[in-house]
């Protein structure tokens, strides 16, 4: 197979989970989708946002230190987009989209009715990289719809997640492999 070398990276050289983020903004929640994110912690549960400082959010990220962590499905894909594209010092993209926020029980923090996992998180640490800056923040509480859960488990393909890449959004829609079976694979 013959391989292209890139001297100058590109930014989505893989795909990458994507959430949609909300915040108290200064008259309603705003929304921000991301793709610099993901988990960074199992104990305690850390993740991580990489938001550019000029962005609507990014003040009251700033402020607050809390924010919530929506992850998207297939149903979303559209409004996922709009909220990457569209910014809330323009518009209410919540009433817009016609979604619905509920306060997490942890923080208070606005969370989205429509997406099937949600997460409270509390920022701990800010770090500037460049061009973004890296939000680290411990997840203080996760609401997931029921239907979507197998076992103690978020079934990704059965939610139809979706990650990013090369500026296209992607579809998890099948389990390949469970982590640890390549060892019963290899005794035989």
């Amino acid at each position: 197979m013959e391989k292209q070398f890139w001297s100058e990276y590109k930014s989505s050289f893989f795909p990458v989970p994507l959430v949609v983020v909300s915040v108290d903004g200064k008259e309603k929640p705003n929304l921000i989708t991301l793709g610099w994110t993901g988990v960074l912690n199992s104990e305690p549960l850390m993740v991580g946002i990489s938001v550019r400082p000029n962005r609507y959010s990014s003040s009251f990220l700033h402020e607050q230190k809390v924010f919530g962590l929506n992850i998207p499905n297939k149903n979303l894909v559209l409004g996922t987009d709009y909220c990457g594209i569209k910014s809330g010092r323009d518009i209410d993209k919540i009433n817009e989209l016609n979604w619905h926020v509920f306060r997490g029980e942890s923080l208070g923090t606005p969370l989205i009715e429509e997406f099937p996992v949600s997460a409270e998180c509390k920022v701990t640490q800010i770090l500037p990289l460049g061009s973004h800056e890296l939000f680290l923040a411990e997840v203080k509480g996760v609401y997931i719809d029921k239907e979507y859960l197998n076992g103690n488990r978020i079934d990704w393909a059965k939610a139809e997640g979706l990650a990013y890449g090369s500026k296209t959004y992607f579809l998890v829609k099948e389990a390949l492999y469970k982590q640890g079976d390549s060892l019963q694979e290899l005794k035989k």
